[in-house]
């Protein structure tokens, strides 16, 4: 019986996606043939995969050699490398590999090879030089070529690209790279540790945009530190021959134009597939600039004819090559089809250090999952294998979901292209994290720094994030919940010291003790014989900071065994910082049994601390005599004040008028108005209970966004930028003093319906302060400067009490966690808005761990319970109106 078709299958595109395909095919006692019109092996065997590692390794054995010293090892006498035999050998890799798959190991296995130019005539049939070969299936994989860029002048010049670079008898002395996309980073990391003058031009302000933008700028930094220089924002203009140098005019943003000379220059934008002289047309093959058209089986439009590898995307990798090779192969000769899945893709650039990355970024999983995240961050330079190789620069970053399934992981260092793997198999698995707590890893090594600690992290958080765990620790005798303090040694991550923390550098706080002092902060105490101290207040209070004011009374570790007088005359300009000192201050004093007065209070600063109910633990009083007296001070035992004249304030535009109760003018059709109107507004004074200090910084590494546009984004998109649970509902003026700011938020006690009344608000700061029955007795205060390197920094501070005894014991069970999510997920949020890295970092204080028994009548506003009870009403109510 005659056969009706030569072949069964005709695989045209001999690469890895070609040779995986036909090898498949023929596994199965297939006929098959595999055209190919070049040279088999494809791109990644003879222009990519291969050649790239080989001068990558070589970059890497150089670098190496320079860093002799670092492992104590020392050469006898100078020693340069000579680089003149890197590219022959290159190509002696390149020919080696070619020699493991010559024709003749395919023919013994079955398939045919055609060495020729494929032209489909119809879906069945092709003809390769003059030879019509006819096949039921054909499977398409013909690769991808260089992409040479419309440039002026590109053509006039001897450009390289990554078909033509490793024919290079011998290094450059300099090199110009066109592109920063993965070929590029990785051709420019290999050549300039061979010593070759390396310049990156990129169009796009922003390196390998697909990758974790953290690590991103981390691995440029670290290549520019290797003198490698990348220009990004910046467009290639023109090209042209200056006496034997190639001469490349770019222009960067709106600077003038400029010129750039090397030696030669290397084209990386990118790849086009490979479809000349197919004749797919003819085939009824649909394909578009970028891509054949398939389905998820990866058959074609034409129903007998299927692609695969870089010809189909989405991603142009040998690995994914290799994996559609497969599938495309089955479906073409079984029945059953297998549709390809992404979701476990691999990517690596062989940089130095190397990127290794799959899954969602941080910035994909907010957007998907808002909070609903955890993050096991990881710093080279803080683990053993690390320290041993000397291998310091590195940055891990593992995403999760709240219950520990893996979304993504992207590791930058050394190890990171092995490591990913083990990551790779969980994600695929869909297992969580904390299962890998009982895998043991050897010690040391990175798999062990890096998945097993993440391991041993995210079982820490499971155990942590049980209700059953909590209570268990809380209640039964002998055991403490110290588990935060044991997740922390394990992930060596330890919160910054306050003191040592960057921002607010801007004013000085130094304090004249012995007769100097900045021009900034003039702050003059006088020690009146061993009962009080008397301190004139400088003119700006915009720091949190009590210690200054302390130190120069003579305070001691033992406690403050002072009674404090402040006077106020000189004092001019106070935002939410300000009443934030003064809180902690009035708490230290009397924690010692001490008394704290003030004086010299204009009207304004009077209503100001009455409002924020500073008056409950500072006593008032207009002038400093009369303070005295209430001290059991003779006045005329103290010298005269150093400046008699009462200072104007300069700030009084930006406090909300003091206020009986708050009145809501404005709510949000979407928003409740619950447990705000009517209430007083409630500062961490009054509370019941533990009073925390809790800072969240977000560092801003674009230097050219100033601090009044990070608090003006942050005013303009506050509802926004909330977690989904958040709902806030600002009036239509804005974040602006005295306007109130609505929000329902839904906690795992249930929906809680409060408000905020805006206290404070200026360009670089503003301030919430809650009202009673609120979660919290207290105030966040969000403000803005530059740190001590230029960059600007955004900075939370929360200083409150739990209300009542009920929020006390939710914020110790789970609420004191959610709220950090929800300040986290904001900075990190605003992070995004403004395109920037979220650096985040928290610290947190008790400033005093005693609760304050009297203020137990709060549970009778408590805006949970009432939240609970009345929201039946509340929306029969708003139904009934509506219907009226």
């Amino acid at each position: 019986m005659q056969k009706s078709f030569d072949f069964d299958v005709v695989v045209i595109g001999a690469g890895i996606a070609g040779f995986v395909a036909a090898v498949t095919a023929a596994g199965v006692g297939k006929r098959v043939a595999l055209v190919e019109r070049r040279k088999l092996g494809g791109n990644c065997a003879n222009f990519t995969c291969i050649p790239s590692k080989a001068l990558i390794r070589a970059g890497h054995v150089s670098r190496m050699f320079t860093r002799l010293g670092e492992v104590g090892l020392r050469t006898a006498s100078p020693t340069t490398l000579d680089t003149g035999g890197v590219m022959e050998r290159v190509r002696s890799v390149i020919q080696k590999v070619y020699e493991k798959d010559l024709p003749e190991t395919f023919e013994q296995i079955g398939i045919r090879i055609i060495t020729g130019t494929a032209q489909f005539l119809d879906n069945r049939h092709i003809t390769v030089e003059g030879r019509t070969i006819s096949s039921r299936s054909f499977i398409i994989a013909t690769g991808t070529l260089p992409l040479i860029p419309p440039i002026a002048g590109l053509d006039s010049i001897h450009y390289l690209t990554n078909e033509t670079v490793f024919e290079l008898k011998a290094l450059p002395t300099s090199m110009i790279i066109l592109g920063g996309g993965v070929d590029g980073i990785e051709f420019a990391s290999a050549f300039g540790r061979l010593g070759v003058n390396i310049t990156v031009v990129e169009m796009s302000n922003r390196l390998l945009p697909t990758a974790e933008r953290d690590l991103v700028e981390l691995l440029v930094n670290q290549l520019r530190e290797e003198h490698i220089t990348i220009l990004s924002g910046t467009r290639a203009v023109s090209f042209s021959d200056d006496q034997g140098k190639v001469s490349l005019t770019v222009q960067r943003g709106d600077l003038p134009p400029e010129k750039i000379e090397a030696d030669t220059a290397l084209v990386t934008i990118g790849r086009r597939i490979a479809l000349e002289d197919l004749s797919l047309d003819k085939a009824g093959v649909e394909y578009t600039r970028r891509n054949i058209v398939t389905d998820e089986t990866l058959r074609t439009t034409a129903p007998n004819i299927y692609a695969c590898g870089d010809v189909v995307g989405p991603y142009q990798l040998a690995s994914m090559a290799e994996y559609q090779g497969i599938i495309a192969a089955t479906n073409a000769i079984l029945p059953f089809k297998k549709k390809v899945n992404y979701e476990n893709s691999v990517f690596v650039t062989f940089t130095e250090p190397t990127l290794a990355q799959m899954g969602l970024t941080e910035a994909q999983a907010r957007e998907r999952y808002g909070d609903r995240i955890r993050i096991y961050q990881f710093d080279y330079g803080k683990m053993r294998r690390a320290l041993v190789d000397g291998a310091h620069c590195g940055l891990a970053k593992l995403i999760c979901t709240r219950r520990g399934k893996l979304l993504g992981a992207h590791i930058l260092g050394e190890g990171a292209a092995e490591v990913i793997h083990e990551l790779q198999v969980i994600k695929a698995l869909d297992q969580p994290l904390h299962r890998l707590y009982a895998v043991t890893h050897a010690y040391p090594t990175y798999a062990q720094a890096l998945v097993g600690r993440a391991g041993q992290l995210a079982y820490l958080d499971r155990m942590g994030g049980s209700i059953f765990v909590k209570l268990g620790l809380a209640l039964l005798p002998g055991f403490k919940n110290k588990l935060a303090l044991a997740r922390k040694r394990l992930a060596e991550s330890e919160e910054a010291p306050l003191k040592a923390h960057p921002f607010f550098k801007e004013v000085d706080l130094s304090v004249k003790i012995s007769g100097a002092a900045t021009p900034e902060f003039h702050l003059n105490a006088l020690r009146i014989d061993d009962t009080a101290c008397l301190v004139e207040m400088p003119e700006c209070l915009t720091d949190f900071d009590e210690e200054p004011i302390l130190t120069a009374c003579g305070h001691t570790a033992g406690g403050a065994r002072l009674n404090l007088l402040l006077d106020f005359s000189q004092v001019r300009q106070m935002n939410g910082l300000g009443v934030s000192m003064l809180v902690k201050l009035a708490n230290r004093i009397r924690r010692g049994g001490q008394r704290i007065a003030a004086c010299g209070l204009s009207e304004h600063y009077r209503q100001v601390l009455m409002l924020s109910g500073l008056n409950h633990v500072i006593q008032l009083y207009a002038e400093r005599d009369d303070a005295l007296a209430a001290l059991d001070i003779l006045p005329t035992s103290v010298p005269p004040p150093s400046r008699s004249q009462v200072a104007t304030p300069k700030d009084e535009h930006c406090w909300a008028h003091a206020t009986g109760s708050i009145a809501v003018p404005f709510v949000s059709p979407a928003g409740f108005n619950l447990n705000v109107n009517g209430r007083l507004p409630a500062g961490p004074v009054r509370g019941f209970g533990q009073l925390w200090q809790k800072i969240y910084w977000l560092h801003i590494s674009d230097a050219a966004i100033k601090p009044e546009e990070a608090i003006k984004t942050l005013k303009e998109n506050f509802p926004a930028l909330q977690p989904s649970y958040n709902r806030f509902y600002p009036s239509p003026q804005g974040i602006k003093p005295g306007e109130i700011v609505l929000f329902d938020s839904f906690t795992p006690g249930g929906p809680v319906s409060s408000g905020v009344l805006v206290l404070y608000a200026d360009e670089r700061s503003f301030t919430f302060i809650t009202p009673q029955g609120h979660p919290e007795s207290g105030w966040i205060t969000f403000t803005a400067a530059r740190g001590q390197d230029g960059r600007t920094v955004v900075q939370l501070l929360g200083l409150a009490r739990a209300n009542d005894f009920v929020y006390e014991a939710a914020f110790r069970l789970v609420g004191s966690k959610m709220q950090v999510r929800i300040w986290t997920s904001l900075l990190r949020s605003l992070a995004h808005h403004l395109g920037v890295p979220p650096e985040v970092s928290v610290n947190q204080t008790c400033v005093d761990p005693g609760v304050q028994w009297s203020e137990l009548r709060n549970i009778w506003y408590n805006a949970q319970i009432r939240t609970l009870l009345y929201t039946p009403v509340y929306l029969v109510r708003r139904l009934t109106n509506r219907r009226t």
